[in-house]
């Protein structure tokens, strides 16, 4: 992948969805939520085509409180999965990021919580929500338990709130940085529910 890598999140659609594209405009994936689902399933395609199924990111409860999410491949075999810390983070976000063993191999947290707090409050309101879009842009970074910065994800100003960037900020393996890419998905999908 070429970084930046561009997340756009549609939030005006019936199922959310989200692709993710390169330095060079390549699509990387499409995301899509599928609705009518008691536990939430998230499906990952190459691109807008859905000719080609990356992964499915499915979570482990019906209710997403304490609920984990499997990133599972097209062979049924989980690769990794991410949780959200509970009371820890009611304020500020975080997120504990595993590999296929269920170890824990990373820690999303965000970077400026005041910023998402003032994006979600003003941004409900008629006229300044679309101006909040350009003031108060959150960001968020994974961090080995060793304290490695490995990418950091951002909101970039936009009419409608739904861009983010991508930064890899250090050398991961392919595995690794699919999994990584895959936390940051399902977390801005997650995020963006809770405002």
């Amino acid at each position: 992948m070429k970084y930046p890598v561009i997340l756009n999140f549609k939030k005006i659609a019936l199922a959310k969805q989200a692709t993710l594209t390169d330095a060079a405009n390549a699509p990387i994936a499409y995301a899509r939520q599928k609705i009518l689902k008691l536990k939430e399933e998230l499906e990952v395609f190459k691109d807008k085509t859905k000719s080609e199924r990356v992964c499915t990111i499915k979570a482990t409860k019906v209710i997403d409180f304490r609920s984990a999410y499997n990133f599972v491949a097209e062979n049924e075999q989980s690769f990794g999965s991410i949780k959200r810390e509970g009371l820890k983070s009611i304020w500020k976000a975080t997120y504990l990021l595993n590999d296929a063993g269920e170890n824990h191999y990373a820690t999303i947290r965000e970077e400026k919580p005041f910023a998402k707090i003032m994006d979600a409050l003003a941004g409900q309101l008629p006229g300044v929500g679309m101006i909040c879009n350009y003031i108060f842009n959150p960001s968020y970074i994974i961090t080995t338990e060793e304290g490695a910065e490995l990418f950091r994800i951002t909101k970039e100003p936009s009419f409608w709130g739904g861009l983010f960037k991508i930064d890899k900020l250090a050398e991961v393996d392919s595995s690794e940085e699919i999994r990584c890419v895959m936390g940051l998905l399902i977390m801005i999908f997650l995020e963006q529910s809770r405002g």
